[in-house]
């Protein structure tokens, strides 16, 4: 897990549960920097609008989603303040990545240059900087309390897209049982849209099954996978009550890919544009 940071004029993810951005290209630079689970820093800013008990201090820290949104999109507009608008009436942070779970660090919040080894950079007042391994060790020591964020639909969303993704992460699929005599399979039963990457590289297979990890083994049982070192991963999967409304998920990801596709249910492309995809389709259409 990787520890980012970037001042802010505050931290309300009750309320705004996001984490936002002047410009596109530094929010698409923490996207392309982290990895699903790791973490951001609200760090109070120094001057206005922030209020003076929160300047410079460590406010809390926050889970968020590795897909960009538009902050109109996910942000109530009840809760913005007027220091969220420029002079033109627009918005001064419009492009973000939805939160997913935030703690606020518990009082007395701490000064960053009593908790850090050194004062951040210029550079984090428009985009997140990561902190170093003492830093990151130091950060995580502190006591803070967790928070409820509010899932409105677009976030909720995001958070089952987040609890998908199984890089680096144990598999919670079905937990196998003992059988025997003839297999049936029923539409009406529970089932799984997946996705699997081979290795590390841009290819993916997407499907669905009643049983992933039955379907994983079977994939890579013809892959010589002592000789070449990789093989099918499991890298995505959402569950469904029956297996029609696994396979409809399946093939929206499919359309979102057609660009993409390759051979049979394979298709080359970048984990953004997979990830893209899976959210898009998260949702019947």
């Amino acid at each position: 897990m990787r520890v980012f940071a970037k001042r802010f004029y505050g931290f309300s993810p009750e309320s705004q549960p996001i984490v936002a951005f002047g410009k596109a290209g530094n929010r698409d630079a923490l996207i392309a920097a982290s990895a699903p689970g790791d973490l951001i820093v609200f760090v109070g800013t120094q001057d206005v609008p922030t209020i003076q008990a929160e300047r410079g201090r460590l406010l809390g820290i926050a889970e968020f989603a590795r897909v960009a949104v538009e902050a109109s999109d996910v942000l109530d507009p009840a809760t913005l303040r007027p220091s969220d608008f420029a002079p033109n009436g627009s918005l001064l942070w419009p492009k973000g990545l939805p939160i997913l779970r935030a703690w606020r660090f518990d009082e007395p919040r701490l000064k960053l240059v009593d908790v850090l080894r050194e004062q951040l950079t210029f550079e984090a007042t428009v985009r997140a900087v990561e902190l170093d391994e003492a830093d990151t060790r130091a950060v995580l020591a502190l006591p803070r309390t967790a928070l409820t964020i509010p899932l409105v639909p677009h976030v909720a969303r995001l958070l089952a897209l987040n609890d998908a993704l199984a890089y680096g992460r144990p598999t919670t699929g079905p937990t196998p049982s003992d059988w025997s005599g003839t297999v049936t399979r029923t539409a009406a039963a529970e089932a799984w849209t997946y996705a699997m990457r081979f290795g590390r590289r841009g290819i993916w297979k997407v499907g669905h099954t009643q049983d992933v990890e039955q379907r994983l083994r079977d994939v890579n049982l013809h892959v010589p996978v002592e000789e070449i070192g990789e093989g099918w991963t499991l890298a995505l999967k959402h569950r469904w009550p029956n297996s029609v409304d696994a396979h409809a998920m399946e093939q929206r990801v499919f359309q979102a890919l057609t660009p993409f596709r390759t051979t049979g249910e394979r298709v080359r492309c970048s984990e953004a544009q997979m990830l893209s995809a899976w959210s898009a389709s998260l949702a019947p259409r």
